[in-house]
């Protein structure tokens, strides 16, 4: 079936909706409605506008009400959201559409959000663009079984959705945890007010070394024993080079830091000051990264895993607010001071930590295999058409 039998037209969300249109509407002093755009989930409510806010082009937002389907359109394209009697707003890369009511029993929505999202999703990336068109959308064919068929499904799907929702708030707060300071009653301190650029190093990336550039050098057979960190944060796939020639100087090798715990930050993008911890090894990056590690000889001891933790809050501050974000290590290594708990003290508490990302290692293994339920075809013998 084409999308345009089945519901309305895809209403799109404002352009020129920018982070800067939504704070100035906050003078409007009126009620205010969660706006997103091209989330993966439209579902956590951060960020908000007035009803009466406008846009970058002094145009009224368009306010969306009702229950039916936000879809991302760019960024994560083809995500879709079953939401329930919401009243919100959106920006360009997201839209909002509704059952037609002749079709009210012929698809279910909620249906059609969690099991056709994935051949949305394919269709965004065919051709690398990862964007989708509405009249992209409404030129496909969508294989929907016969409603009673779909509303049994959702049946025997419910205990997994309540699941799926409480995993999602577990993360969240687990999230939330993770990007402050635990509170912690410290019994004594090393020293107090150290700057950090007494305790940490910083390594800059390698400008040029990308993922083509080391592809080009797989016909050499040195081993391959430095983990490449790059400006993402999915460490799941590690990919490994050797210390090859360098890019843009071919007298001189790559940059890279050898057996030495380091903290990974990201230098710019849209996860700019995010920071990981990996333990004693040898690194090397491209230039979208730094990589921060002890300094020899410190009259402190100093736990790197506990010190990332405990800077968490001073990562996240100095991150620019221009469109293409960037940690400015700079001010970074410059202002932010430190206090020093006893090294037991530090150890105790990123066992904390540790303990916290193990569960949410375990909740995202979790939160994946339910995925892959609503990522799978539906199909039954006795599929009625």
């Amino acid at each position: 079936m084409k999308f345009l039998d089945l519901f309305e037209p895809i209403q799109k969300g404002n352009f020129g909706l920018t982070d800067e249109a939504v704070y100035k509407s906050i003078q409007y002093d009126e009620s205010f409605i969660p706006v997103w755009g091209g989330e993966q989930e439209h579902i956590e409510e951060n960020r908000f506008v007035s009803e009466k806010g406008r846009t970058k082009h002094h145009k009224a937002i368009t306010i969306f009400q009702g229950t039916g389907i936000i879809i991302s359109l760019d960024g994560s394209a083809g995500r879709m959201t079953f939401v329930k009697d919401k009243r919100f707003a959106l920006n360009h890369h997201a839209g909002f559409f509704k059952t037609k009511e002749r079709a009210e029993n012929v698809v279910d929505p909620e249906f059609f959000s969690l099991f056709c999202e994935k051949q949305l999703i394919e269709a965004s990336v065919s051709e690398g663009s990862k964007t989708l068109s509405t009249q992209q959308i409404y030129e496909m064919d969508f294989d929907i079984p016969s409603y009673s068929i779909q509303k049994q499904i959702m049946f025997e799907m419910k205990p997994i959705l309540e699941n799926k929702d409480r995993i999602k708030r577990l993360l969240e707060k687990i999230n939330s945890l993770k990007n402050r300071v635990l509170s912690y009653d410290y019994s004594a301190y090393q020293a107090t007010e150290v700057a950090v650029n007494k305790i940490l190093q910083s390594q800059s990336g390698n400008s040029g070394l990308t993922e083509e550039y080391l592809y080009s050098q797989i016909q050499d057979k040195s081993t391959r024993s430095y983990r490449f960190l790059t400006a993402s944060t999915n460490f799941d796939t590690p990919e490994f080079t050797f210390k090859c020639r360098h890019p843009k100087n071919a007298l001189k090798t790559i940059a890279t830091i050898d057996e030495k715990a380091v903290i990974h930050v990201v230098r710019n993008g849209i996860n700019a000051g995010s920071v990981a911890y990996f333990t004693k090894g040898n690194y090397t990056l491209n230039d979208h990264a730094y990589l921060l590690y002890l300094r020899e000889n410190l009259p402190w001891r100093v736990d790197l895993q506990w010190l990332m933790y405990a800077l968490k809050p001073n990562f996240s501050k100095y991150i620019s607010s221009s469109d293409n974000k960037t940690w400015n290590k700079t001010a970074f290594f410059k202002n932010v001071t430190i206090d020093l708990p006893t090294y037991n003290e530090q150890l105790q508490v990123a066992e904390m930590y540790e303990k916290i990302e193990l569960m949410e290692k375990q909740l995202l293994k979790a939160q994946s295999n339910m995925n892959e339920l609503f990522g799978k075809q539906i199909s039954s013998p006795s599929t009625e058409k």
